[in-house]
């Protein structure tokens, strides 16, 4: 794990965004919406357990949070397809707290293409729709993930900033996974925050391409543990981590995170980039961060590069707080579902 209160203390944390994260395979088999509100769930029950913890849904209350020495826990669902082509669904997901959503995660869907899935060459009429939608909510449109025609059909709808909420500059690591300058130098109009992903194979080439290598080169020894541990979940994770050991590859190390930040601030301006870690979320950091304490890394190597205290506080939270709150601006007064689109999709019948 890259996280534990203890941790995000010594990280200096205020708070962090909870994943509900649901993957590609409940898109295929059903049940995603299920997995979303089991992991709001337990967001909550993390919440109202540790008296160190507090459930923000907006701005001010992340500013609150921090007064009261209290950090955070935020909600954004990273797979669009959780609210199972229902505007309905979405309203109620604001209503439980989620603040962004991350329109797709590795799978195109009925309405939006995945970064290295293309379907619809784009957003349909229906994805357009939730853009909309979560405008009118004041929930933040997360375009990690997504393709790059979709980036472009968001800042073409969106009334609001947008964000990444952890992905690099392609400038920087030409990956699919990452924000094409094309996408940057638009988001000094649209207000939108790259929150800088921590994952060193969106990072750096080199580690992407000896992390593949590595797949591939493993992939019948793992396949072999995976039935060798079916049962035994830490095992087989012990018996996975050993194997890579044991193989190691290149990995890039922190300093590689603001390479990206550089180019960010280069293309867009200094006011709309973040980080976006995406700690629990990916396999290994760079080197040697180790989880959340290690952020200060980051800091440093800001300091080091020459930028001022006003250019890192940007940097470390300022940016998204500004985006945030321009978000529930743009929203105004509204009643969440009195006004809500009835839209929905219409799927053909099966044969």
């Amino acid at each position: 794990m890259h996280t534990d209160i203890a941790r995000l203390k010594k990280g200096g944390m205020t708070g962090e965004f909870m994943s509900i994260y649901v993957s590609g395979s409940t898109f295929r088999t059903g049940g995603s919406m299920r997995r979303a509100m089991d992991l709001i769930d337990a967001t909550y029950r993390e919440a109202e357990r540790h008296e160190d913890l507090i459930a923000c849904t907006t701005a001010a209350e992340i500013r609150q949070a921090k007064k009261q020495n209290k950090i955070c826990l935020l909600m954004g669902i990273e797979g669009g397809y959780a609210i199972e082509n229902s505007l309905y669904a979405l309203r109620n997901f604001y209503r439980l707290g989620v603040r962004y959503m991350t329109l797709t995660h590795n799978v195109a869907h009925d309405w939006a293409d995945a970064h290295a899935d293309i379907k619809h060459n784009g957003l349909t009429e229906f994805g357009k729709d939730v853009v909309r939608e979560m405008n009118r909510l004041g929930m933040l449109v997360d375009i990690s993930h997504v393709s790059e025609k979709v980036m472009s059909d968001v800042l073409d709808i969106t009334k609001a900033p947008l964000i990444a909420s952890h992905s690099g500059a392609r400038g920087v690591n030409n990956h699919t996974r990452n924000v094409p300058d094309s996408i940057l130098k638009r988001l000094p109009q649209n207000g939108g925050v790259i929150m800088v992903v921590f994952y060193p194979s969106f990072l750096d080439e080199r580690t992407n391409r000896e992390e593949n290598e590595r797949s591939a080169r493993l992939r019948e020894q793992v396949a072999a543990l995976r039935v060798r541990f079916k049962d035994d979940r830490d095992g087989l994770n012990k018996a996975i981590a050993d194997l890579e050991a044991a193989n190691p590859i290149y990995v890039a190390d922190y300093k590689r995170i603001v390479d990206h930040i550089d180019h960010i601030k280069k293309v867009a301006g200094i006011d709309h980039v973040g980080l976006g870690s995406d700690y629990d979320g990916v396999p290994f950091l760079p080197t040697p961060m180790k989880g959340v304490e290690d952020l200060v890394l980051v800091t440093y190597e800001m300091l080091r590069r020459g930028y001022t205290e006003q250019e890192i506080r940007k940097v470390l939270g300022e940016n998204f707080l500004r985006a945030f709150a321009q978000a529930e601006k743009a929203a105004g007064n509204r009643q969440i579902s009195g006004q809500g689109s009835l839209k929905r999709i219409v799927l053909p019948k099966a044969n």
